[in-house]
């Protein structure tokens, strides 16, 4: 199995905490799946391969479909084989050999005997090459993890009558909420030559002059009531 919506949840809650929770790699992991790795970090974008899994020397992002959380034991499990492995790759212990001496060199035209041709063709445990590293799929999550964010993006937002910019570098953020002026924010738009943004430009452009309007109506009405009782006050004395 996956990870879950709730497992994202628990590694995210584990890593507040100071740890870097255990995760095993399923069989979309490739070349290491079945081994396990460790989580240092989370991208807060939740898209695509947005878990950096530490294992070995390497540290790559990978995807919640390539990951599971360890099932109970399974770590005790793991940890079995490898010292079975170290243990056969030290050699035996020392003391008398497990096969005989060698006999002393035939006579001429003697055959040589069967123990010393199995002696000759054996190979130690230790000459066994080891799995070749995923190179390869560590160059290509590089590479997506480089291109995953852009260099720098810079938004320009409409609320409550007000215009604001803001700018991240990366997952980064740099400049939040910096108030612009209408006139200036209507000048980035119009710089953007686009069809659709001057669309919806000049809705809320229409919008602002309706509200502005209204405003402006409202307080001549106003004055003109004071102005009223102002006359009214002077007429009386």
């Amino acid at each position: 199995m996956s990870l879950s919506s709730a497992d994202i949840t628990h590694l995210e809650s584990v890593l507040a905490q100071g740890k870097k929770p255990k995760v095993m790699f399923t069989e979309s992991a490739g070349q290491v799946a079945g081994k396990s790795g460790k989580v240092v970090a989370l991208d807060a974008a939740r898209e695509g391969d947005f878990l950096l899994v530490a294992f070995g020397s390497d540290e790559l992002p990978f995807s919640p479909a390539e990951l599971r959380m360890p099932q109970r034991g399974e770590s005790a499990r793991a940890k079995a084989p490898r010292q079975r492995a170290a243990t056969a790759a030290a050699g035996p212990p020392p003391g008398p050999g497990l096969l005989p001496d060698a006999p002393d060199k035939p006579a001429k035209g003697a055959e040589p005997s069967p123990t010393a041709e199995r002696k000759t063709v054996s190979q130690p445990a230790s000459e066994t090459k080891p799995e070749a590293a995923p190179a390869r799929k560590k160059t290509t999550r590089a590479r997506a993890a480089k291109d995953k964010h852009p260099e720098l993006t810079v938004t320009l937002t409409y609320e409550d009558g007000e215009w604001a910019v803001a700018a991240a570098k990366g997952a980064r953020t740099l400049v939040k909420g910096v108030h612009v002026s209408h006139t200036a924010a209507l000048s980035m738009c119009a710089a953007a030559e686009s069809a659709e943004v001057n669309e919806l430009v000049t809705e809320v452009v229409d919008r602002i002059r309706s509200e502005a309007a209204e405003e402006a109506a409202a307080l001549r009405k106003r004055l003109e009531e004071a102005e009223a009782r102002l006359a009214e006050l002077d007429q009386a004395t």
